[in-house]
């Protein structure tokens, strides 16, 4: 760590007398105290207490009359106020909620006599003082709501400004990445830096049990000063603790295979399989006191057992494939049946334990100490692809998933007198994932048919094996009018990383005949055209000579801190005033890659972007009882991934060394051999009469090498937010809110090959139907050298994409009363940008294939994030009418049930059609001869012709539902039994589509035969079916269970 950047983070501890953090594990009750003509009350004493736990916080009110309890554990509380010459006055029934400023105004009575008056019900539902967007999943909620998988982080889909980022579990907010998001867990980190998810990615179901969870707050935009690294949302849970009573309950799902519906588009393909077979989660958890009012614990244990098939399809072999002459048919049989063989459902099954423990100690009123410990362990074979359905694979591209994960956290909140109060969290956590392979090298894709072999990105030892300290720290002060709050959060992150990405060797076949081609390169046949072996159309193999094996070990420190103003400048106007500051410190590469000026320039430096500096303003003001407006704007910063700059210090040229070969650039290697040693076990023939892939050592030409690398002045992304809403208490509990919400994304990222000379030609291209009748003619730039020569490929990597987000969202809500609980949000948005990257491809080098480097402002449109429409509405009732029925009989009968749903109705997302294969002479690839992928390796990219995101696919609703019923033993012992269905009424949707558009074939050559330009051919798969269940959503499932609470 060089003395600059000791001096950033010696200047972000100052700024507190510790060092800081989010209190985002907590929440804080106010309030003004007045007298009966509403003249403010000074110098009151107030008690705060958990009526759980007993814990009482003692305060006094200030000389404006004011109160704040900061950091309190959110659950049950009342205030008690005394004051000479008042009545005694104590308030019950109110919840505190993660996050949440709960205010509550006490006025005082004259004393008449020497009894307290008591005054019970929870705070208005319309909350006068919050500013963010956010909203939190209650513990009633939580606790009723059906959730498939027990998966808690996916309620945050039941939120507005929100959208599925693939179907692997991410989530949008707001038309950004769902990489940029935070999540929170007792106020720690609860993401992954390298990957930046939540720690164990999607691959696992959950990190901690829901059972430990007491609720979670999602807050979408304009969130206070305190939280930060997240230009998207940010996801804020608290555990549970024990308390004086001791509870304990023992939970069984089940799904079982007579229960669940067959997936629709296989069963249409004769594939008869379930994306979940069966699936078993079972657990429990206990908590009570150790010394009563003083020492609590808390535990839980959930285990996961699930069988959940994998399927792997094709969008072109429907049957065995026609060869080409003079391919054999015994050849052509065995290549089909080899093929055939690796299509249909295969199995996997999933086996995951997680446990918790926490401790809390309540060791005077002033200080309150909790430790909590939380442990995962999984293995699922099969599951590097984790999709139930995998559309153009086979099982040999797969592998199994190992990981493991430990948490310890520990909170101390402390009053060092009634306005002065602190908060210090402390982490230290382990996220260690392992993927083994299926398949041995190369790795083989036939566009459209399927790929196989060792895939590219595995074996992967380590990666990430990442340890995470976080020293927090956030000291609240209140005076007058004003609580101010500042803070500061170190948080070094060691990563180990151990993957040889693409040190397999990957072969692609695309284009016009590309099966054909694959038959007789892998036999070894003469086609007669002087190409035997060589029909492939690229060819990418990686090697290490610095480490062997893709090793990287580094660390690098997150530093933030903020400062903010919480100021009641009148008794219905609220502000809150913040400044924050973020900066990730990354090490330099340890070894540039100085072979031409280009590659100099992009891998000597990764620049540490210290500018970012997040304003913050919100504003609450009650205009009249029971309304609400809240309007508000702030600046917000993401973090990079580290596995971009991973990819800066070691997939540079020197460290790991990548090779692009064509059969033009590399004309001494056949296919199916290696240049280098691949990883994994000893390659095999894939089938009778295929040639085994050997190692043929040779030095590919240096204008084959790929180099990865980032612009000098590479920056974090950043967001202005700024949102108008309004909100109206409505009768029974009820309020209705409607918002416009505004997003504005500047310096997100984009990779490009940056060593592509300007163009001193054009081509044109005549689009065709399938008879080659020409039905358009365009023109591009065409690109066909290099600016460095001696170099192949740099991708580059730039931060100057720009987006746009606006919405209007409407919410009705009722807080649960008369057994009635629900939410239903409405979100009418738009989504536009520049080309970027979505969550589930923006890892390491993740781009959009811009078609031309040099008009990357062709790339603008639509969003791959953009959603126009998307309604969800979640309910839970539990009748009250029925405990009042007179007949025990039918009160028996009729009394314990509690009906709860989730319904989502959503537009379809936006589809962008793409070309496969790639015209002689380019430099790269698709049309234009300048579009690579996230490898580097040219690409077919998409129509010059065509904006981005012209298509859009299918939407899609889906009724999830639960019934329940509560059995009573006695007063502390029930059992409930539960019935659910996710997919209630097997509503088949489309989540996936086919999205090759045009086949590109050469002038001459089949459909384009009698033309002088080269063609793209359309295919007739475009935007049919590719997928119809993804992690999140697919065919009915039912699910019973049952729970014992004692």
């Amino acid at each position: 760590m060089s003395t600059r950047d000791f001096r950033i983070i010696l200047c972000a501890a100052l700024m507190v007398t510790g060092l800081s953090a989010q209190t985002t594990g907590a929440g804080t009750i106010n309030g003004t105290i007045t007298d009966a003509s509403g003249a403010v009350v000074p110098s009151a004493a107030v008690t705060v207490k958990n009526t759980a736990t007993q814990g009482e916080r003692n305060l006094a009110s200030n000389e404006a009359g004011i109160y704040v309890a900061q950091f309190l554990q959110p659950g049950a509380y009342e205030i008690t106020v005394t004051k000479a010459g008042f009545a005694k006055t104590v308030r019950t029934g109110l919840t505190l909620q993660v996050g949440q400023s709960l205010t509550v105004n006490i006025s005082l009575p004259v004393q008449t006599s020497t009894e307290a008056v008591t005054v019970a019900g929870d705070a208005e539902i319309v909350d006068t003082e919050k500013t963010e967007q956010s909203q939190v999943v209650s513990q009633t909620q939580k606790d009723n709501l059906p959730v498939a998988g027990r998966r808690w982080e996916n309620f945050a889909l039941l939120t507005p400004n929100t959208t599925t980022d693939g179907g692997t579990g991410l989530v949008s907010y707001r038309g950004i990445s769902g990489l940029y998001n935070q999540s929170a867990v007792d106020g720690t980190s609860n993401t992954q830096a390298f990957f930046s998810e939540t720690k164990g990615r999607t691959t696992l179901g959950y990190v901690y049990s829901m059972d430990s969870l007491q609720e979670f707050q999602v807050a979408s935009s304009n969130y206070s000063a305190e939280m930060g690294q997240a230009a998207g949302g940010v996801v804020n849970a608290v555990t549970k603790s024990g308390a004086n009573a001791i509870h304990a309950d023992l939970f069984y799902y089940l799904r079982y295979p007579t229960f669940n519906a067959l997936d629709p588009l296989q069963k249409s393909r004769g594939i008869y399989t379930q994306p979940i077979h069966q699936q078993q989660q079972f657990g429990g958890s206990v908590g009570g006191p150790v010394i009563k009012d003083k020492l609590f614990y808390f535990l839980t244990y959930e285990g996961l057992r699930k069988v959940n098939p994998i399927s792997y399809t094709s969008t072109s072999f429907n049957g065995p494939q026609p060869c080409l002459a003079p391919i054999p048919a015994s050849t052509c049989a065995a290549a089909n049946a080899f093929v055939a063989a690796q299509l249909g459902a295969f199995p996997r099954a999933t086996q995951q334990d997680v446990a918790f423990a926490k401790l809390d100690y309540q060791f005077s009123a002033g200080n309150h100490v909790s430790a909590s410990l939380d442990g995962l362990d999984f293995k699922a074979p099969n599951s590097y692809r984790t999709a139930a359905t995998q559309n153009n694979e086979g099982p040999s591209a797969n592998g199994t998933a190992v990981t493991r994960e430990r948490i310890f956290v520990v909170n101390w909140d402390s009053v060092i007198k009634p306005t002065l109060t602190n908060n210090f969290r402390f982490q230290w956590s382990r996220d260690l994932e392992k993927i083994s392979e299926n398949g041995t090298a190369p790795s083989v894709t036939i566009t459209n048919y399927m790929n196989y072999g060792l895939p590219n990105a595995l074996p992967r030892p380590a990666f990430p094996d990442e340890h995470r300290l976080q020293f927090a720290d956030v000291v609240s002060l209140t005076h007058g009018h004003h609580t101010f709050k500042m803070g500061a959060d170190v948080s070094p992150i060691h990563e180990l990383l151990i993957n040889l990405f693409q040190g397999a060797g990957v072969y692609t076949y695309s284009g016009a005949n590309n099966y054909s081609n694959w038959v007789a390169d892998t036999a070894g046949i003469n086609l007669g055209d002087g190409l035997t072996g060589r029909h492939f159309t690229t060819f990418v193999q990686v090697t290490d000579p610095v480490t062997g094996v893709g090793r990287d070990d580094f660390y690098n420190t997150d530093v933030s801190g903020f400062v903010e103003d919480s100021w009641k400048a009148r008794r219905n106007l609220t502000l809150h005033l913040g400044m924050r500051y973020e900066v990730q410190l990354i090490p330099q590469p340890t070894m540039p890659n100085n072979a031409t000026p280009l590659t100099t320039l992009y891998t000597t430096k990764i620049n540490i972007d210290k500018n970012n500096f997040a304003p913050r303003i919100g504003v609450a003001w009650e205009v009249g009882k029971g309304t609400v407006i809240r309007t508000g704007y702030g600046i917000f910063y993401a973090k990079t991934t580290n596995s971009t700059f991973y990819a800066t210090r070691v997939e540079n040229g020197v460290i790991q060394q990548t090779f692009n070969c064509s059969p033009t650039t590399c004309p001494t290697l056949k296919f199916p051999n290696l240049i280098f040693t691949p990883p994994g076990a000893i390659p095999t023939a894939p089938f009778n009469g295929a040639l085994t892939p050997v190692v043929v050592p040779f030095s590919p030409p240096a204008l084959t090498q790929t180099t990865r690398g980032q612009v000098p002045d590479w920056v974090n992304p950043m967001v202005h937010e700024g949102e108008v809403t309004v909100e109206h208490q409505l009768p029974k509990n009820m309020s209705v809110s409607g918002a416009y919400v505004v997003s504005r994304a500047l310096r997100l990222p984009m990779f490009y090959d940056s060593n592509i000379a300007p163009s001193t030609t054009t081509r044109s291209y005549d689009v065709t139907d399938l008879s080659g009748a020409t039905q358009s003619t365009f023109s591009v730039p065409f690109y066909t050298s290099r600016i460095n020569t001696t170099t192949g490929p740099i991708l580059t990597g730039v931060s100057d994409v720009n987006s746009w987000y606006n919405s209007f969202v409407l919410t009705v809500r009722k807080k649960m009363s008369q057994g009635i609980e629900f939410v239903a949000n409405y979100t009418l948005a738009k989504a536009s940008d520049g080309g970027q990257v979505p969550g589930q491809f923006g890892t390491f080098n993740g781009t959009d294939s811009p078609i031309d480097p040099y008009n990357r402002k062709l790339e603008y449109g639509r969003s791959d994030l953009d959603q126009r429409q998307r309604f969800v509405g979640n309910v839970v009732w539990i009748p009250q009418f029925t405990r009042k029925i007179s007949n025990a009989a039918a009160r028996y009968l009729l009394d314990g049930y509690a009906f709860s749903s989730i319904v989502t109705v959503a537009a379809g997302q936006p589809v962008t059609g793409t070309i496969s294969g790639n015209p002689a002479g380019a430099i790269a690839g698709g049309p234009t001869g300048g579009a690579v992928n996230n490898s580097g390796t040219a690409t077919g990219g998409r129509s010059p012709g065509l904006p981005r995101n012209l298509y859009t696919g299918p939407g899609m609703w889906d009724v999830d539902m639960r019934i329940s019923r509560e059995f009573r033993f006695t007063e502390r012992v029930k059992l409930s039994l539960l019935g659910e269905a996710f997919n209630l009424f097997n509503h088949t949707n489309v989540f996936t589509v086919n999205t090759q558009q045009y086949t590109y074939t050469g002038p001459g050559v089949g459909a384009c035969t009698g033309h002088a330009n080269g063609c793209l051919v359309p295919v007739t798969s475009f935007l049919t079916p590719s997928a119809t269940n993804n992690n999140l959503f697919g065919a009915r499932q039912l699910q019973i269970s049952g729970r014992l609470s004692f």
